[in-house]
This record gives structure tokens, sequence and C-alpha cells, in this order.
């Protein structure tokens, strides 16, 4: 089970690798997040109003291959709507 620091720096890459994404046109945001049974869940939101965070699902499953990647297994981020 990732410790809080972990889920901290794990939130914190993805949030900067959703802001790196705006330049190409991906208006996406973290809404929240959850831990649990070792797996931590990343809600992405859109951004900008007349945005799906749906339609951006292949670039959040690149997110998280890289995380993979780079150690951070068991993350998934979740696309949903904005109230």
């Amino acid at each position: 089970m990732p410790t809080t620091q972990q889920v901290t720096d794990i939130v914190e890459k993805v949030q900067k690798r959703l802001a790196e994404a705006e330049r190409d046109g991906i208006y996406l945001k973290i809404s929240g997040e959850k831990l649990d049974d070792d797996w931590l869940y990343i809600v992405v939101v859109p951004s900008r109003s007349g945005v799906r965070a749906s339609d951006h699902a292949s670039f959040m499953s690149k997110v998280e291959r890289e995380l993979r990647a780079a150690g951070d297994d068991n993350v998934l981020l979740v696309p949903a709507l904005t109230d």
C-alpha cells in the first residue's frame, strides 16, 4: 500500500503531466483521488467547458503507462464530468 507521501508524489506527477498537455490542446485537471485496495484512483475532469474528459481517454492511458514505467503501479486515471 502506498504511503501518503507516495500518493502525493504520484498526484503531483499527474498534475504536471496534465499541465504539459495543455500545450497540445488537452484541457484536463484532477478533481480528487482515492486510495482503495492498493489502487490509487485519480479523478480527472475537463479544465474548460465544452471538453469531455472521456474524449482524452487515450492520453490518460498514456499517462498511466508512463507511471507504470516509472514504477508507480496500480494507478488509474478516471474520467469524470464536472457538476
